[in-house]
């Protein structure tokens, strides 16, 4: 997914950051669930986002997915605490994109929880015997 951004033409380039809320469960979710990482946003009909852990890409599949967003770089190294945003770089592809930029992060937020909540009720729980103490 890499090569497709790098060869799309960028309109603008701002520094930003993720909120921790979002960027802690989308990190969970490049753990959890096979990367790169397609899903769709509710709310948003034709946007997907595919999530890697260094790069996220809103698509549009109206428009052969090409990108809309992209947020890159995303610096995992400089934060000390889970609470704390994560800052990256975001690349507009569309000249409207900016209006949706914050819309894209909340949907994506409520979609990540919906994947683990589905997750979660499909898979049932395992007990694990732990050794007794000597």
């Amino acid at each position: 997914m890499s090569t497709r951004i790098e060869n799309a033409p960028k309109l603008r380039t701002v520094p930003a950051s993720i909120n921790a809320k979002l960027y802690n469960i989308a990190l969970l979710a490049t753990l959890k669930f096979e990367t790169p990482f397609r899903i769709r946003l509710p709310g948003l009909s034709t946007i997907d986002v595919v999530i890697n852990r260094n790069t996220w890409v809103c698509l549009d599949r109206t428009m052969y997915d090409l990108p809309a967003l992209a947020w890159t770089h995303i610096s995992r190294g400089g934060r000390n605490a889970l609470h704390t945003p994560v800052n990256c770089e975001l690349h507009y592809y569309h000249i409207h994109a900016n209006i949706s930029a914050h819309k894209v992060l909340n949907s994506l937020y409520i979609a990540l929880e919906e994947a683990f909540t589905n997750v979660a009720s499909s898979q049932p729980g395992k007990i694990i015997k732990l050794p007794l103490p000597k």
